[in-house]
């Protein structure tokens, strides 16, 4: 339970990396791997880490198992989040050779946006349709970027790629149900999120291209195959399907159009 005395903490975790503490940006981490090592207990915050998986994941190319180095970044974490540490802020707990980070009252971007996406998909399952909608867009609003951006490291890019996994399955059924209503404008704007995860989607581009069709924008039809063709022959050294050929050879036979009433 929040009190007056309890530091309200919020971490960002999704787009780039910030730590405030009562509405103050923590942004000196000192040297060494304070920042890094911080970042991987809050991820499994309230889990005991055993120090060697945290030489793993601090210092992949070390063979060195030392004790010393992961030391020094502890204290360094202790020093940065200084008066904040206590019952009622963060505890950084060394037990059985390992750490373990507990934050109670700390809002984490990562774990509601993971919180709405499985609510979402528990109220769907269970026929909440509407409710598990809610769900999905609070996930979609969440995630404003990939989780920690910029930053490299083998357990970054698994949580990273799982992470946009789940958003563009949120993605998907925003989309579905966007197209379902009829509501272009919503698809479109699901879709061109969809593309900004993962822009080889080719599927997302054939609906673009239909939904641009149904409003008689020929010119947007081709512009969304050729960023479809540009980018699949460039970076994968493919061609479109021949699905997505059809689509844009009927469109096109068929020109352009007045609006249609139903899309007015």
């Amino acid at each position: 339970m929040l009190t007056d005395s309890t530091p309200a903490v919020t971490v960002h975790c999704l787009g780039n990396f910030r730590l405030e503490i009562d509405g103050l940006p923590v942004a000196h981490w000192r040297a060494g791997k304070a920042r890094a090592l911080f970042q991987y207990l809050l991820v499994n915050r309230g889990r005991l880490v055993h120090r060697d998986r945290l030489h793993e994941v601090l210092w992949p190319d070390s063979d060195d198992r030392s004790s010393s180095s992961l030391k020094v970044a502890v204290h360094a974490v202790r020093r940065v989040l200084g008066v904040y540490q206590g019952d009622d802020g963060f505890r950084l707990v060394h037990q059985d050779h390992g750490y373990m980070l507990q934050a109670q009252s700390a809002w984490v971007d990562l774990e509601e946006f993971e919180r709405a996406f499985q609510q979402g998909r528990d109220l769907w399952a269970a026929k909440e349709h509407q409710r598990a909608l809610e769900c999905f867009r609070t996930a979609a609003d969440l995630y404003s970027g990939d989780f920690l951006t910029g930053e490299a490291s083998d357990w970054i890019n698994e949580q990273r790629q799982w992470a946009q996994g789940v958003a563009l399955r949120a993605l998907a059924v925003l989309r579905a149900d966007s197209l379902e209503r009829e509501d272009w404008p919503a698809a479109m704007h699901w879709c061109r999120r969809i593309i900004s995860l993962d822009p080889y989607h080719e599927d997302t581009y054939q609906t673009l291209m239909m939904m641009h069709g149904e409003l008689g924008e020929l010119g947007r039809v081709r512009d969304w195959y050729e960023l479809c063709r540009r980018r699949l022959r460039n970076d994968l050294d493919t061609e479109p399907t021949e699905r997505t050929e059809r689509i844009l050879a009927s469109l096109t036979r068929r020109g352009s159009r007045p609006l249609a009433p139903a899309l007015a």
